[in-house]
C-alpha cells in the first residue's frame, strides 16, 4: 500500500531554495486520520497549531523520551533531547532533521492511547527503509511497555499507522527474520 499524501490546509508551507512547496502530511497503515484525530484531535485535518499541541503533549509527560542510532542501538535521552544527545554525538542535535541519522523520539500516553512520535522526513518511516528497520529494532529495547496499537507519528503529523503496521512494513527490509 502507498502512502496517502493529504495536503495541508494550514496555510503552512516549507522553503527549499526558491521555490514554495504546500506542506503536505502523509498517512499509511491501517489507522486512517480521521480514526487517528478521535484519539489525538490534533491529527485532524483542520486542527490549527498542530505541532504546538504536539510538542505540549509530549513535552509534559512523556513515557520515554529517545535517540536510536543507526545501528539500532536505543540511547535513553531522559527528559530532554538537547541535554542528553549521545554520548560523543552533540553535534547531532543542530543537524535537523536527520540528526546524523540517528532518530529521535517521544513515548506518551493520552488516557488509554499510546502515541510515539518520531522526528524525521516524512518519508523515513513510511515504507519498507533502513531508518525504519533502525527504528523498530531501538524501539523494542525501549525499558516500558509499547502497545501493539500505539499510533506512530512524525513531529509534522505525518501518521505512520501503528506498531502492528510498521512491523509488518519492515518485513520485506528483513525477509530472513519472518
Amino acid at each position: 500500500m502507498g502512502a496517502k499524501i493529504v495536503p495541508s490546509i494550514m496555510g503552512q508551507s516549507e522553503f527549499w531554495g526558491e521555490f514554495c512547496y504546500p506542506q503536505t502530511m502523509l498517512t499509511v497503515g491501517s489507522i486512517s486520520r480521521d480514526q487517528a484525530a478521535k484519539a489525538f484531535d490534533f491529527l485532524a485535518l483542520p486542527f490549527r497549531g498542530r505541532r504546538s499541541a504536539i510538542r505540549q503533549l509530549t513535552h509534559s509527560a512523556p513515557e520515554f523520551v529517545f535517540w536510536i542510532d543507526p545501528s539500532g542501538r536505543l540511547h535513553d535521552a531522559k527528559d530532554s533531547h538537547r541535554n542528553n544527545p549521545p554520548r560523543g554525538f552533540e553535534h547531532i542535535i543542530d543537524d535537523e532533521p536527520d540528526y546524523g541519522g540517528f532518530l529521535r523520539g517521544r513515548v506518551v500516553r493520552y488516557l488509554e492511547n499510546q502515541l510515539i512520535v518520531v522526528y524525521c522526513r516524512p518519508e523515513a518511516l513510511a515504507g519498507s527503509t533502513p531508518s525504519l528497520h533502525q527504528f523498530l529494532i531501538g524501539i523494542d529495547q525501549i525499558p516500558i511497555p509499547i502497545d501493539e496499537g500505539a499510533l506512530v507519528i512524525s513531529d509534522n503529523a505525518d501518521i505512520y499507522g501503528t506498531m502492528n503496521d510498521l512491523w509488518e512494513r519492515d518485513k520485506p527490509f528483513q525477509p530472513e527474520l519472518f
